[in-house]
């Protein structure tokens, strides 16, 4: 694989998720925003093509891209475990932070997330995940690229990242394009942290849940502090995943 062929998949993808979002510019796609059953089974279709596109563009890599290592189970079981880790942390630390009492939500509302979550925000973010995290830090790897000079990578990898997101934000969100910016650096910095996350965890199924509850979010404690307790539970969670995989490489 060369830098053109992950580069190509990459753009690639960054226009078709810009393309998609092109039907939310109809009033279709509006209403069917507004029933959340009906929006499960639009994103699932629209997940289901950008698959199939994806494993189009990726059809001559298979055998050098080691799919089954990528996804095995153990590191499924441990994204499990450490994305629950991650969100029970972040609810600890957002109730002692905060003072705000916790607010169990009923039922109803548990099994809306849950099958929102599953079936429409764990797919875009592991598509996402591979297109943006694992394909570069392949070939990163593959052409034995420094870790020193992975930021460089991170950064462009990054931009390309936000820049995927432009239609969902101005036709989907509603954005005015006078107002794009901060939605932009915003997904610029989540990006580079999820970059981060990656190479620090190896764990493409950590890396997809802990995208995906950013995108879907279901907290126990209504702070409006929130996000930063998350992010910094991420990045302290992470960094201990850290240490342990070097004290583990050191003392073998």
């Amino acid at each position: 694989m060369r830098l053109k062929d992950p580069a190509k998949i990459i753009l690639v993808c960054c226009l078709l998720a810009n393309t998609i979002s092109l039907i939310f510019i109809t009033d279709w796609a509006q209403n069917i925003l507004e029933n959340w059953q009906q929006a499960i089974v639009l994103g699932v279709f629209i997940f289901s093509i950008e698959s199939l596109i994806l494993a189009r563009l990726l059809k001559p890599y298979y055998k050098e891209l080691s799919l089954g290592e990528l996804f095995s189970r153990k590191k499924l079981v441990i994204a499990i475990i450490m994305g629950f880790v991650v969100w029970m942390l972040a609810q600890i630390w957002i109730y002692y932070g905060s003072q705000i009492p916790a607010h169990f939500p009923s039922s109803s509302r548990i099994t809306k997330y849950f099958l929102i979550f599953l079936f429409n925000s764990i797919p875009a973010a592991l598509i996402e995940e591979f297109i943006f995290r694992f394909l570069p830090l392949h070939f990163a790897e593959q052409k034995e690229i420094p870790r020193q000079q992975l930021i460089g990578l991170a950064v462009v990898v990054a931009i390309i990242f936000s820049l995927s997101h432009v239609s969902a934000y101005i036709f989907r969100d509603h954005t005015d394009f006078s107002m794009l910016a901060p939605p932009l650096i915003s997904a610029f910095f989540y990006g580079m942290a999820y970059f981060f996350v990656y190479v620090v965890t190896d764990n493409i199924y950590f890396t997809t849940l802990i995208h995906a509850f950013s995108n879907n979010q279901l907290y126990l404690v209504n702070s409006p502090y929130n996000d930063l307790f998350y992010f910094y539970t991420l990045i302290f969670v992470t960094l201990i995943w850290f240490m342990r995989k070097e004290m583990r490489r050191i003392y073998r």
